[in-house]
């Protein structure tokens, strides 16, 4: 048992390691989350028109993050939703309706990439906090271990008569 004490410091600096390695993980699932997002609103090559002023944006900007995605996403709502309403308004025989189910799919298309960014950078917000647990289990704990449980010695084992005195603790 007093060498499971002894050495308790190498379970925790491999704990740190794990956690390191997981914190990891998650900040490059994060980043090749948020670079597959950019890639395919890039790919689908829109651009802000001239109604992004209002909403913060510039004109002739690409959609490529989560800011201008949203944007994107509220000029269409504008559009749509200024020029036949809302869905549930139009009659069932209406022709509009084809034309807003169109332009709601655009919207929850950028909302979705919207989100996806959002979820990116919360996997990379744990994966920092996972590693810097890590990090602080390898930096503090570990040693504070070695250092504590190297004073303790080790029992001298006799195969008879009486027993060996201990080494003194230097």
């Amino acid at each position: 048992m007093k060498t499971l004490k002894r050495h308790l410091w190498i379970g925790a600096l491999a704990v740190g390691l794990l956690f390191m390695g997981i914190g990891a993980f998650f900040v490059i699932s994060g980043l090749d989350a948020k670079g597959m997002i950019t890639d395919e609103l890039v790919a689908q090559d829109i651009y802000l028109d001239d109604d992004a002023v209002g909403f913060g944006g510039t004109p002739g900007d690409l959609v490529n993050d989560a800011s201008t995605a949203d944007i994107e996403a509220k000029i269409i709502a504008l559009h749509t939703d200024g020029k036949y309403g809302i869905y549930s308004s139009l009659a069932r025989d209406d022709p509009h309706r084809a034309d807003i189910i169109k332009g709601l799919a655009l919207r929850n298309s950028l909302n979705m990439a919207v989100m996806g960014y959002g979820i990116a950078d919360l996997a990379i917000g744990t994966g920092l906090v996972i590693v810097l647990m890590g990090a602080g289990t390898v930096a503090f704990l570990a040693p504070v271990l070695y250092l504590v449980t190297k004073e303790e010695p080790e029992p001298v084992v006799t195969t008879g008569g009486a027993a060996a005195p201990l080494a003194p603790v230097v």
